[in-house]
């Protein structure tokens, strides 16, 4: 198709324009003409074009009444409409009836016209190309003998294959009615799978189980791929099942066979719970063992700067070892908070965010420039997270504010929370000295810092720790900020309900 002559049907009942029209265009495209919207219609219906170009004002039919007929009966032709007046009506109804490519004034010119032929043949071209593609990809679609199921974040089911109401029994308006979580066996199962089945933007091999309508339980294997998004913005996946359920039953049968399984599976308990338990001692010694002789080391520092002149070598040592033995305790209780989150189960309560927030700023400690705290949360504002872990959330976000507008004039921290469709939006914002906004992502890793430590104090894990809080609640988090202009933090917290409606691989 990319070598044939672009085919032009020119619609026009003067003939002089006809006449005109073929001599200026025929070496360059296959110019086909008609006098009336009758005769368009009628060499269409023999041959059809590439472009079609109508003049409005025929007698009978105008030029965006044909138009509209060919879009109906010949939606592939781009169309074109030319008028010999400044008629805007008539361009807007045929923009809205017939759907044109383009429109042009009469007397046209004849490069600027030949340019448009040629924009709208490439525009013919990409969509066909287009449309080639597609009948491609649903002849692959209807064809396969593994289940496909287009389907979105939220579970509902956009489109099947023969494949799947082969597999579950249904037909495929049933299916769709229902959507794709109403056949999880067990959802919390499949977010369970999902973890280290992540290539790109893809799920590959996840176990899956599927309980069909008349009772029986299909396993299965679920390739999840993401397409992209939709018209009203939610993300897309094409869901590849294979039924791997007459292999599930004969490895069951082999399990049930070999009995050395069963101690061997007895051992590796036993050797795992072997190392939860060692994990809890490690805990407990980094917690007591590590921290008291740093604390010791902490205390001896103390003493000896009290013993030594203000100005001396002596002094510097005790004075480095002390600021040393300060971050190792500080190093060790982030870390110990940093494995909390990960470990501690999330328990929803209902939490009051504008008491929590005035609470949170009592106990902070009394900074020496003096910040201005606002809490602009409204009074009664109640959302449903986790108590404890809110709490650490928003101090570690107060706090971070606090320490980084120290350096500036009037320095001020705003703590706002807005309620949107799914849930929440908290933020925290300061006018302190910000950073690079391009290390927004960054800043959320775990011994990531965006100052160095000469500037301000820190780990680097209070924001990992928020990041590990916002994953727990199914938010996001994310940093606003520039260079000298202060940083906003802003949390969105979707509402319990959404979290469990929402498909695992879609968060």
């Amino acid at each position: 198709m990319k070598n044939e002559p672009i085919k032009v049907l020119y619609v026009d009942d003067e003939e002089s324009n006809l006449r005109s029209f073929k001599a200026n265009f025929r070496r360059d495209f296959d110019v086909h003409l008609a006098a009336s919207a009758k005769e368009a219609m009628e060499l269409l219906s023999r041959e059809p074009m590439h472009v079609v170009i109508s003049d409005q004002r025929m007698p009978g039919e105008n030029g965006a009444e044909l138009l509209a007929q060919v879009k109906d009966k010949h939606p592939s032709a781009i169309r074109m409409l030319l008028t010999g007046y400044a008629d805007i009506e008539a361009v807007i109804d045929a923009v809205n009836r017939g759907r044109i490519y383009a429109y042009a004034t009469k007397p046209w010119d004849p490069s600027d016209l030949k340019l448009r032929i040629q924009q709208a043949y490439e525009v013919f071209r990409l969509r066909d190309d287009k449309e080639q593609l597609l009948r491609r990809y649903q002849q692959i679609f209807a064809a396969s003998g593994d289940p496909i199921v287009i389907v979105n974040e939220d579970g509902r089911i956009i489109e099947v294959n023969p494949a799947l109401e082969q597999l579950i029994g249904s037909d495929r308006q049933v299916l769709m009615q229902g959507g794709l979580t109403g056949l999880i066996s067990d959802i919390n199962d499949l977010r369970k799978a999902l973890r280290g089945r992540r290539k790109g933007k893809s799920f590959q091999n996840v176990d899956l189980t599927l309980n069909t309508p008349d009772g029986r339980t299909i396993d299965c294997l679920l390739t999840v791929s993401l397409l992209g998004n939709a018209a009203d913005g939610k993300r897309l996946y094409q869901t590849i099942i294979k039924d791997i359920t007459d292999r599930k039953q004969e490895e069951e049968r082999l399990r049930k066979l070999n009995h050395d399984l069963d101690r061997r599976v007895s051992v590796r308990t036993k050797q795992l719970l072997e190392a939860l338990e060692d994990l809890g001692s490690f805990s407990y010694t980094v917690a007591h063992d590590l921290r008291s002789p740093l604390k010791n080391i902490l205390a001896l520092s103390d003493l000896q700067l009290d013993q030594f002149p203000e100005h001396g070598e002596e002094r510097d040592l005790a004075d480095r070892i002390h600021r040393g033995a300060e971050r190792m305790i500080q190093l060790v209780d982030d870390l110990l908070r940093f494995a909390q989150t990960n470990t501690r189960e999330l328990q929803r309560e209902e939490v009051d965010m504008h008491q929590l927030v005035e609470h949170l700023i009592s106990e902070l400690p009394v900074a020496g420039h003096a910040p201005a705290l606002v809490n602009t949360i409204a009074e009664g504002r109640v959302v449903k997270v986790d108590r404890a872990m809110m709490s650490v959330l928003l101090q570690n976000l107060i706090s971070n504010a606090v320490k980084f507008t120290r350096t500036v004039d009037s320095p001020r921290v705003e703590i706002g929370l807005e309620e949107e469709a799914d849930g929440h939006r908290l933020w925290v914002k300061d006018n302190g000295v910000g950073f690079d906004n391009s290390g927004s992502k960054l800043v959320f890793a775990a011994f990531k810092r965006m100052h160095r430590t000469d500037q301000f104090e820190g780990n680097g894990v209070g924001l990992a720790i928020v990041q590990r809080i916002v994953n727990k609640h199914g938010g996001e988090v994310w940093a606003e900020s520039r260079p000298g202009q202060g940083t906003t933090i802003q949390v969105r917290i979707p509402g319990a309900g959404a979290v469990e409606q929402a498909l695992p691989f879609a968060s």
